[in-house]
């Protein structure tokens, strides 16, 4: 008896349950989804406001707002239709003649601009003057979705703005201490911090020397330089009767530079960095070179004494692959390859692979004469098709055109090898370099390794305009004998 009591009361729940669901769904069917959109809006007036009247615009808070606009809904006459606004906005007293129109759509009661949306539309509109107010003009037109119901037109309010000129937005690092020395054309470009307005940011190796920032590629003003306030301060230099003082650098090495044109701020600084390369010997292996894929005798690639992080190889080049090994003998040791299998030659992407293993390779498609830099502390590779130059000089104090780079010494090509040139004659003590042209001392260069480097060393070094500013020393008068190899960046110095 107890069981069939239990039973009939778990029926009677389930019953209770079913009910309650099936009122639920009839609750639910019943209800209409309204559209407020196309709601009867009463005669309610058309009117707009904005949250500040008068403004003074300024770069550091651009991404915040700095006028809010608000509007009623206006009436759409009882006619339960949507209304479409459009907002308005232009110079006081011109009747909106040439105005700055947004069409918003329905069930749209406010608009926002920030700072630097609202001083770009002034200035690039308008034209506002920056620095001076200027009086803008909002209103907001209603048009009801409706046939027979004409556009209704908000009265205006008047707002006071004062515009800025915005700091540039690209800075360029240019200087003997810079990567591409003093070629305005060939700048650093630093990079723009997101987050903070007017900041900028560097990353990358100084040499001993000065540097300075322009704007423009080509164009040596405007530009920021050192102030003489303070050493973390920038001065805006804007025609070359100001001040040049630039910022200098005592020591090479890798340095991060931060700059805010709002603030006129700068801060140099070194971060921490190894202070010896990972290795002291590096090869190559593959096809596309002379010892072809044979990983007991790869060819070495060569250390820049200058940088010991840097590697390099020069060679004439077959069409074929090559990957960069660690050691010799042993296909199972680690390798620095490209990102990802036969990437374009100006991918610099690099990467250490410990074992080898995804096979990624370089590939060259077209034979010829390269040279390859591979850079262990940034972990970039550069590889570049090699071009010879038609004509080299000397120049210097040792030899008989002095330091005369309208006119330096020339060098004599090599009729049956084009990398070869060879310079013959008397030399004094004193210094010399090898420019790739004439009247210009931003040119590229043949130096050596180091300053000064000792003239038995057979090693010379490409240096793009000249910086650092390496110089063989003859400290021995009498007649010598220079042959360089510009492929191979080698060169031979004798006395005869």
């Amino acid at each position: 008896m107890q069981g069939i009591k239990n039973k009939l009361k778990k029926t009677m729940k389930n019953i209770y349950y079913i009910a309650t669901c099936l009122i639920c769904i009839l609750a639910l069917a019943g209800c209409k989804k309204e559209n407020y959109a196309e709601l009867n809006k009463g005669n309610t007036p058309l009117a707009i406001t904005a949250s500040v009247n008068t403004i003074i615009l300024n770069e550091k808070d651009r991404d915040k707002d700095a006028v809010v606009l608000n509007w009623t809904t206006g009436s759409n006459k009882g006619t339960n239709a949507a209304i479409r606004y459009v907002l308005q906005l232009a110079k006081q007293g011109t009747n909106f003649a040439n105005p700055v129109a947004e069409d918003l759509g329905p069930a749209v009661y406010n608009r926002k601009y920030t700072v630097s949306a609202l001083n770009d539309s002034l200035r690039n509109h308008f034209k506002a003057a920056p620095g001076t107010e200027f009086i803008l003009e909002a209103r907001v037109v209603a048009q009801t979705q409706a046939e027979g119901v004409g556009a209704e037109t908000s009265p205006v309010v008047v707002i006071k703005i004062t515009p800025y000129l915005p700091v540039s937005a690209t800075l360029y690092l240019i200087g003997d201490a810079a990567p591409n020395g003093w070629d305005n054309t060939k700048a650093t470009a630093l990079t723009p911090i997101a987050t903070e307005p007017g900041g900028f940011t560097w990353t990358g190796q100084l040499s001993i020397g000065d540097f300075k920032f322009i704007t423009t590629l080509g164009q040596w003003v405007p530009s920021y330089n050192k102030s003489t306030a303070a050493a973390d301060s920038l001065f805006y230099r804007l025609d070359f009767s100001q001040p040049d003082d630039k910022f200098h650098i005592s020591t090479m090495g890798v340095y991060t530079l931060k700059v805010n044109l709002l603030s006129m701020k700068i801060t140099i600084s070194q971060p921490t960095q190894p202070t010896t390369p990972p290795y002291t010997r590096l090869w190559i292996v593959g096809d596309a070179t002379p010892n072809g894929w044979n990983i007991s005798n790869p060819n070495e690639m060569r250390v820049d004494s200058g940088n010991r992080f840097v590697f390099t190889y020069n060679e004439l080049l077959a069409a074929g692959e090559f990957k960069i090994p660690t050691a010799t003998g042993n296909w199972g040791g680690d390798f620095y390859m490209p990102l990802v299998n036969h990437p374009a030659i100006t991918a610099t992407g690099v990467q250490l692979v410990p074992g080898g293993s995804p096979d990624n390779k370089w590939q060259i498609t077209t034979a010829g004469a390269y040279k390859i830099k591979l850079d262990l502390l940034n972990m970039k590779i550069n590889i570049q098709p090699f071009t010879p130059y038609t004509q080299l000089w000397l120049v210097g104090d040792a030899t008989p055109a002095g330091w005369n780079i309208t006119s330096p010494a020339p060098m004599t090509a090599d009729p049956a090898n084009p990398y070869l040139f060879t310079w013959q004659g008397a030399m004094t003590a004193g210094e010399f370099k090898i420019p790739t042209k004439t009247g210009d001392w931003g040119c590229d260069y043949f130096m050596p390794m180091v300053n000064h480097q000792d003239i038995s060393s057979p090693l010379a070094k490409f240096t793009p305009a000249g910086n650092p500013d390496n110089k063989w020393l003859i400290t021995i008068p009498g007649n010598y004998k220079i042959t360089i190899n510009q492929l191979k960046e080698t060169i031979d110095i004798v006395k005869l």
